[in-house]
């Protein structure tokens, strides 16, 4: 198995998107990319508490819509117009797989991680506020990731997403997790139920 090679990562990179807004007492910064036409997934930590987050996809910056969001999966959809990029289909992980990150950093400068994923893993215990939830299929990841990273695709050899970026260990082994592709699905049949109509984007996280 390889990572992406610069040719499809050239090709995965339109497709990536800076996701940021203020009204948090701070801004806040992450990364998201195209799922479906007109939609983009991130973070849900990354739109927490915001009712119009800006999204820079390809050189232009626009107001997008919170139109699904999901504190346990740690997951939101944001509506915007995605015309120049297609969107990365899903994939499922395989345990010792090669991937490729690609990110922007808490500045807004575009870095692509390399990366490896460990192993599957069900992530078990609370949602983005502290509160108990159910739990997500996730991904435990061998990478070097930073403020800004989150909301970041997984990106195998072919292009496809395998994971979206939420988390890393802190003051210990460079170790990262995503949500597994497979969590989106439901986010998008979310969506579809509401019509695309925007939705409440939570409360703003404590810092």
């Amino acid at each position: 198995m390889t990572g992406p090679d610069a040719e499809v990562l050239d090709r995965v990179w339109r497709s990536v998107a800076r996701v940021r807004g203020l009204g948090c007492t701070a801004s806040q910064v992450g990364t998201g990319f195209v799922v479906a036409p007109g939609l983009i997934v991130t973070a849900a930590h990354v739109v927490a508490g915001l009712s119009a987050p800006e999204v820079d996809l390809g050189g232009e910056m626009q107001t997008a819509t919170v139109v699904a969001f999901d504190t346990v999966a740690d997951l939101a959809l944001l509506a915007a117009d995605t015309a120049v990029a297609q969107p990365l289909a899903p994939a499922e992980a395989v345990a010792g797989q090669p991937v490729a990150v690609p990110a922007f950093d808490e500045d807004g400068i575009p870095e692509t991680i390399t990366a490896r994923v460990i192993r599957r893993i069900r992530a078990v215990g609370k949602d983005i506020y502290g509160e108990p939830g159910d739990g997500r299929d996730a991904l435990e990841v061998e990478a070097s990731v930073e403020p800004g990273n989150s909301g970041a695709p997984l990106v195998d050899g072919h292009g496809n997403s395998v994971g979206v970026l939420f988390s890393r260990t802190r003051g210990g082994p460079q170790v990262a997790y995503a949500v597994q592709a497979s969590e989106i699905g439901p986010l998008l049949d979310a969506a579809t139920r509401g019509g695309g109509k925007p939705v409440d984007s939570g409360e703003c996280r404590p810092r």
